[in-house]
């Protein structure tokens, strides 16, 4: 009896402490670390590098990181520098991979499944590792912009993102498609399954419809974009254009623009600094 009873113990103690269910006592320590790779999903592109700060406590925030690619390519790896950075302000930091441009039937839905899937992992995780599971803000660049306000814009309605950033992302997938479709054509009708060509209302509606610069309302969060003016990938006004919308619907937003600059800027450290200041005080700016 007692053997069964130890047995049982083990049992219980060996399920309770599972990655997705830690101890009731966190002892995670309060020290400047990164974990690379922990699985939110099964999948294996399904993994995150969780960036956390020193002497934080429950309510500091946490941000996550999505990159860029098209939707078809790119890795966590390349917005390192903004984990390290915001977690260097204080902030617990989630860079996210999440499953690429398969032949699966919605593509786009997949990868909105996937950042909601690693932000509510985040939150179970947050008591253990200590930050706050009450907010959340996102940032992205390219195809991880797209993502990022498209998971704020129709994610929303628990109230917990308090504010998206965007680094030079597809705004409007109707008017990408539509005024480059030579470049943008093969990508977009992968992603989302149909091409825009010929346009008729089904086309174009599934168009608009995954588009931020379509899904945004007076409710949005608040929004901060950050632009090359020179970015040959993806046209400023995509920005551009957004920004002017959310100040009809009364959303608080800015635009930040780079002279001078293409699709990214990450080895100008003047400008990377400058994001990263940005981001910080958008951020404390909407708690």
């Amino acid at each position: 009896m007692h053997r069964v009873l130890f047995l049982c113990w083990i049992l219980i103690g060996f399920y309770s402490c599972t990655p997705d269910n830690p101890p009731p006592n966190p002892s995670f320590p309060l020290v400047d670390t990164t974990l690379n790779n922990l699985s939110y999903g099964n999948d294996a592109a399904q993994k995150f590098n969780l960036g956390l700060p020193a002497n934080r406590n429950s309510q500091t925030p946490l941000v996550v990181v999505v990159h860029g690619g098209g939707w078809v390519t790119g890795d966590k790896t390349e917005l390192q520098f903004l984990l390290t950075g915001l977690k260097q302000r204080g902030y617990a930091v989630a860079n996210v991979n999440y499953r690429l441009t398969t032949n699966n039937p919605d593509n786009y839905k997949m990868q909105l499944d996937d950042l909601d899937s690693a932000i509510q992992y985040c939150f179970r995780q947050a008591s253990y590792y200590t930050f706050s599971n009450q907010k959340v803000y996102l940032v992205g660049h390219s195809a991880g912009g797209h993502l990022s306000l498209a998971m704020s814009y129709s994610r929303n309605t628990s109230g917990k993102i308090k504010a998206v950033a965007s680094l030079a992302g597809p705004t409007d997938l109707f008017g990408l498609a539509f005024y480059n479709n030579v470049v943008y054509g093969t990508v977009l009708t992968t992603y989302l399954g149909v091409s825009l060509l010929p346009v008729t209302p089904a086309t174009e509606q599934r168009y608009k419809s995954c588009s931020p610069q379509y899904q945004a309302t007076a409710t949005s969060p608040a929004t901060i974009f950050f632009h090359g003016e020179l970015d040959p990938i993806v046209n400023p006004d995509q920005s551009n254009f957004l920004y002017a919308r959310l100040g009809t619907l009364g959303v608080d937003r800015r635009l930040v623009s780079y002279p001078l600059t293409f699709h990214d800027w990450w080895t100008d450290n003047t400008k990377v600094n400058n994001t990263l200041n940005e981001l910080k005080s958008w951020y404390q700016a909407h708690p």
